[in-house]
């Protein structure tokens, strides 16, 4: 029979696939950008200048999520003690 703390060590996997998730949210966010401003682009001829906003646009929002995770669980942990 092991000795695992199902717990802490299901509370630890839930943040690290919470923090993980970070760098999923980043790319999907600059491809799509990257996506969705080339397609603008070329349609109203206005290359790169739509392909960089929508790209800074999904960079902003990405670390606009991560900073509202980290506040999530941050007040979560707070709140446990």
């Amino acid at each position: 029979m092991p000795l695992i703390r199902k717990d802490k060590d299901s509370e630890t996997y839930r943040i690290l696939g919470v923090v993980g998730s970070f760098g999923f949210t980043t790319a999907g966010a600059i491809a799509g950008g990257y996506f969705l401003g080339t397609y603008l682009d070329k349609k109203l001829n206005t290359y790169p200048w739509l392909m960089l906003l929508f790209i800074l646009a999904g960079i902003i929002g990405s670390f606009i999520e991560f900073f509202r995770v980290v506040k999530t669980l941050s007040d979560e942990n707070k709140s446990k003690q």
